[in-house]
């Protein structure tokens, strides 16, 4: 085994005379565990090592590859646990198994030509995928498949990135030196371009199987799901044709032109994607990729201001084609495309007909509009305009970076993100909606506050106050009519139980005492449910006119902090009568694991291609670090006031003071580990000479995650009743499984067209390349 081999090499790092003896010790401990199998202990000691190795070259590379072993190792060990008490955990042996990836990545970086370190990263890469696919097993849907594609391409793009980088970095005198890399990525490519062929089909099939029904046969939905699916087929065949070349220029060795046309590719995918969803998501997705259009933009930007910097003999850095500004000006018109194309679905949605009358009966009047349709259509009609607006400052900003004007192109992205925000915002819920006033009147008491006189001058500030006041003032009409909503809503709940006890007491079986009790019970929750929305809505009128004063006190350049407190007591108890900590607490738990995720992947990048994601992360690990201690103070009080309770007779309904205190210290001990984390991002981001490991930052996620996940279990409980129910379903689950696989053995033919068959076995042929062989990955370490 490569194990046993790596331990007799580092008995010769002993003997090496070295100022780093210590972290040389600690190599030779984490190498030992590794041969024990105590792979937390050997992770933690190679980290040591690696953290303390200086400037060692030889001790830097050999942790960053018996990292990779100990992760790896650890992967497989999680994936095929036998202990009854730990069973496989495929989840974490992903997990562990993306780590293995990232620090093979990292040694062969530190040694480009090393055989082993890239037999591993191909290995694992390979682990992965298989792993992956067993945590999908049973996603056969096209949308999945259409999103597992998606995945795939955006990989190759970031590695062809990374070859691109090291290419320039080498200054070109060796052009074979990414020859390995950029002619995987073009086989993987085929096999991306083979499983788009299967999605292709799947679509057709689908299409095929609606037209089979007769016209007066088929639902609004199937109606819809064709102009879908041929719409997604159109984009598939533009993604296609963009992957083909990719795959040719990857061949052909042309890194910066394999990365254009894999951007290429990827787009047309997301367009194709994006047909199936509803223009809402679509919108989010837009404002997300714009977002990324703007740190580019603002990458670029400080690029260029470092090489103004520079001397006359000094080097300019050397940027990235991606990172040019023509090649932000045509990832911005993707963008903006796709913008417009959503825009277009929701001007459709806005100028459907009125419902006709029945044909059957011309004199019956026609059937009324649905309520909440209606209301959605006014949503969609306020947010257009604003829609259009950054579709304008999209188009404002190509045209500046066409130009050159990097700083200009910089305001007009801010403003279509800004604009995409407010058009998002009108399909927020009520308590959505309350955040949102309630978060941007935080920022404006720190903008009032002495302290950002230091950093602001008084236009900025000017500004931000006025955009704050105005935003949240406009917000105020709308929280009314949800308000209004939500207890109209609950008036017809309380209907509805009063006709159903009706009911009930009509049954000469039923007991008139009991039905009398839970039409008491319900009566008095109804009425705490009235009593929570009157509440609300004087809040809400409170609010409003601390908000009015404040807008008077600025114009008439009076002390505006006492209107502005005034107006944060006010949305700050209005948020307290929906702030749910559960769902805030799983909202948290998911933003920390999509954080982790991303640090996970900047770590195995280069510092050029990290460097303008750090700033982001930095933001969202203080965001969630803020969350938390919210959601600590409010357990804290929460267990306060259970424990002030005399005892129940009967269990109570949700967590006791116990639990709630308990939950209140998990939560606590996540808000240390995302400060050690964004203190290790932040130094990573402000670093000058050498790039730092994200290691550490992504271990202390984990760990924030791990107590939230705690605290959670506290609050939550697991029920018995509902495990066994799980259970059941698990076992029915697979039972149906096997008779399905039984059922697909016995027949001799695949379902579906030729076309799709043959692309099918090509795509299974493509992954058997990728995978080297099913042995274990230690056999090749």
């Amino acid at each position: 085994m490569k194990t046993m081999i790596l331990i007799a090499l580092a008995a010769s790092l002993v003997g090496c005379v070295s100022e780093h003896r210590d972290a040389r010790d600690k190599y030779n401990a984490g190498v030992a565990a590794i041969a024990k199998g105590d792979f937390d202990a050997a992770e933690k000691a190679l980290l040591d090592a690696r953290s303390a190795a200086g400037v060692d070259p030889e001790l830097l590379f050999r942790a960053a590859f018996d990292l990779g072993v100990a992760y790896g190792a650890h992967a497989d060990k999680a994936r095929t646990a036998s202990d009854p008490k730990q069973p496989p955990d495929l989840g974490k042996a992903l997990e562990l198994a993306n780590q293995a990836v990232s620090w093979f990545g990292d040694a062969d970086r530190l040694r480009p030509h090393d055989a082993d370190t890239k037999a591993n990263l191909a290995i694992m890469r390979a682990r992965v995928q298989a792993i992956a696919d067993e945590l999908r097993k049973g996603e056969g849907k096209l949308e999945a498949r259409l999103d597992r594609l998606i995945t795939d391409q955006r990989a190759v793009l970031d590695e062809a990135r990374g070859a691109w980088a090291a290419i320039k970095q080498a200054g070109g005198s060796d052009p074979l030196a990414e020859q390995a890399t950029l002619t995987h990525l073009a086989d993987r490519e085929r096999g991306i371009l083979a499983e788009a062929g299967v999605v292709s089909d799947l679509a057709a099939d689908e299409i095929d199987a609606i037209g089979k029904k007769a016209e007066d046969k088929r639902s609004q939905e199937e109606k819809v799901r064709v102009v879908q699916l041929k719409n997604l087929d159109l984009y598939l065949i533009e993604a296609r044709s963009r992957i083909t070349e990719a795959r040719g220029k990857l061949q052909a060795l042309a890194a910066e032109d394999g990365v254009d046309r894999s951007e290429a590719a990827l787009v047309e995918l997301k367009r194709a994607r994006e047909q199936l969803l509803d223009p809402i998501t679509v919108l989010r997705q837009v404002a997300q990729d714009e977002l990324g259009v703007t740190q580019d933009t603002a990458h670029s930007l400080s690029s260029s201001g470092k090489a103004l910097q520079l001397g006359a003999a000094d080097k300019p850095p050397e940027v990235p084609g991606w990172l040019l500004p023509p090649a932000i000006a045509q990832r911005q018109l993707g963008v903006r495309d796709r913008l417009e194309e959503v825009r277009a679905r929701m001007t459709a949605a806005t100028t459907q007909p009125a419902p006709a009358a029945d044909p059957n009966n011309p004199g019956a009047a026609p059937p009324p509009e649905d309520p909440k349709q209606a209301k959605m259509i006014e949503r969609v009609k306020a947010a257009l305009p604003l829609v259009g607006e950054a579709s304008t400052a999209m188009d404002h900003a190509r045209d500046a970076l066409l130009a050159s004007q990097i700083h200009q192109a910089s305001e007009h992205e801010q403003a279509a993100l800004d604009a995409l925000a407010r058009a998002i915002e009108q399909f927020s819920d009520l308590k959505q909606l309350i955040e949102l006033a309630y978060g941007e009147h935080e920022q404006l008491m720190k903008v009032l506050a002495p302290e950002a006189a230091k950093e602001l001058d008084a236009a900025a500030r000017g500004k931000l106050t006025h955009d704050a006041i105005t935003h949240n003032l406009g917000r105020m009409p709308r929280l009314k009519d949800l308000i209004a909503d939500e207890a109209a809503q609950a008036d017809a709940q309380g209907q509805q139980i009063a006709a159903k006890a009706e009911q009930a007491g009509k049954d000469p079986k039923a007991d008139p005492k009991a039905i009398a009790q839970q039409a008491e019970q319900a009566k008095q929750q109804l009425e705490q449910v009235k009593q929570k929305f009157a509440r609300a809505e004087e809040l809400r009128g409170q609010a409003q006119a601390a908000l009015g004063e404040l807008e008077k006190a600025i114009a008439a350049n009076h002390d505006p902090m006492p209107p502005a407190k005034d107006a944060e007591q006010k949305l700050g108890e209005l948020r307290k009568l929906f702030f749910d900590l559960i769902q805030h607490l799983q909202e948290l738990i998911r933003q920390q694991g999509e954080t982790r995720d991303q640090t996970s992947a900047a770590n195995g990048e280069d510092d050029f291609t990290r460097g303008p994601k750090l700033p982001g992360l930095v933001d969202r690990e203080t965001e969630h670090g803020e969350l938390a201690k919210q959601i600590t103070d409010a357990l804290a009080q929460q267990a306060d006031a259970a424990a002030k309770q005399p005892a129940q007779p009967t269990p109570q309904q949700g967590p006791d003071a116990k639990a709630l205190a308990g939950a209140a210290d998990e939560v606590r001990q996540s808000q240390g580990d995302m400060t050690d984390a964004r203190t290790t991002l932040a130094k990573a981001r402000d670093a000058k000479n050498a790039s730092e490991s994200l290691e550490p930052a992504v271990k202390s996620e984990g760990k924030a995650l791990e107590h939230l996940e705690n605290a959670l279990k506290l609050l939550q409980p697991p029920q018995k009743n509902d495990q066994n129910k799980q259970d059941q379903q698990k076992q029915q689950d697979q039972q149906k499984q096997d008779q399905q696989k039984q059922q697909q053995q016995q027949q001799p033919q695949p379902q579906g067209g030729a076309g799709q068959r043959a692309r099918d076995e090509d795509a299974k042929r493509q992954r058997q390349r990728q995978a080297p062989g099913t042995d274990p990955v230690e056999k090749d370490w």
